[in-house]
């Protein structure tokens, strides 16, 4: 057996060109995995330099396709004119049998399309196939990938509106829908992003000082939020009003939201293990105002690194080390 150490790059992860369709349907197999009992993990650990400037360590293990990963990831605060990302990650994926380590890879990518892959996953249970517009709160590079994740389950999809606390990134996010054939237009009023939309995904970052600005009662019946920025954007107090609060590591998600890093602490619906599996099925009505409020779950890293994985190994792709 081989001792060398598969690295991928950045360059190399996304070199693989995995779909969206594909990230999705590899992070609902890995959660009916979880609602079998085939998942072991344990909520992130991490270090915090200030409210907004943390690192975690994300470990979890997948029976079922003997492998193990821990995701480590910094995230720095957005600051004024910086162009540094806010998130940087690198992932270390294992065969669990042996302890040996299989690849080491930029987690990045990962990161920014396994977060879209579980909003799809809810949002193929929580959205109303008949969605016709879709807000944007925050405009980086989640709302580009979530846009790419759920086009596929919105087929009648036609409306974007954009709202950024930067002008250019809304309008730049306006544009990469237009080019994709929707009618789309960039605000300056977060509520017009939000009110009567069918869809709405919230992305914005933390920063020092930040402050709620989104009352979910501005949301229509049957809309569905996926709330990426752990519900930072919301006012707490009406998150308790919709109709259906899921998440994805319901365990994770109490302990977050307990210590104040995620906008509840349930109680909560649906998990994705139980969406996943057909455990809960999801949408009861077309006029459920549902949110998928969620803090990052290594089971979706560890599908995603999976597919790159193996992939990387089917191309030749990345670089071989010596250990």
């Amino acid at each position: 057996m081989t001792q060398d150490l598969l690295y991928l790059s950045r360059a190399a992860v996304e070199s693989t060109e995995i779909t969206p369709d594909a990230l999705r349907e590899a992070c609902a197999e890995a959660y009916a995995a979880k609602a079998r009992g085939e998942v072991l993990s344990v909520p992130k650990i991490g270090i915090s330099v200030t409210p907004s400037h943390a690192f975690h360590a994300m470990p979890v293990a997948l029976q079922e396709a003997g492998l193990a990963a821990l995701k480590w990831v910094g995230i720095v605060p957005v600051r004024a004119g910086g162009t540094a990302p806010s998130i940087s990650a690198l992932v270390i994926l294992s065969d669990l049998e042996s302890g040996r380590p299989l690849a080491v890879m930029d987690g990045d990518w990962i990161t920014a399309t396994r977060t879209a892959a579980m909003s799809a996953v809810a949002a193929q249970h929580l959205a109303r196939r008949d969605a016709e517009s879709l807000g944007f709160i925050g405009c980086g590079v989640q709302a580009r990938s979530h846009l790419a994740a759920l086009m596929p389950l919105l087929p009648r999809l036609r409306r974007v509106v954009a709202y950024s606390r930067g002008e250019a990134s809304a309008e730049a996010m306006a544009k990469v829908a237009r080019d994709i054939g929707l009618d789309a237009v960039a605000t300056r009023t977060p509520r017009e992003a939000v009110a009567g939309m069918d869809v709405v995904v919230t992305t914005v970052p933390a920063a020092p000082d930040f402050a709620a600005f989104l009352d979910p009662d501005w949301l229509a019946p049957g809309s569905f939020v996926s709330a990426v920025d752990l519900g930072r954007t919301w006012f707490r107090e009406g998150i308790a009003r919709l109709d259906h609060i899921a998440t994805d590591n319901r365990e994770q998600s109490e302990e977050l939201g307990r210590v104040g890093r995620l906008a509840s602490a349930g109680p909560f619906a649906s998990d994705l293990a139980e969406l996943a599996s057909g455990a809960h099925p999801g949408r009861r009505n077309p006029s459920e105002r549902t949110m998928f409020l969620f803090g990052g779950d290594a089971l979706a890293d560890l599908a995603a690194a999976r597919v790159v994985y193996e992939t990387a190994l089917r191309r030749g792709l990345g670089m071989r080390l010596p250990r």
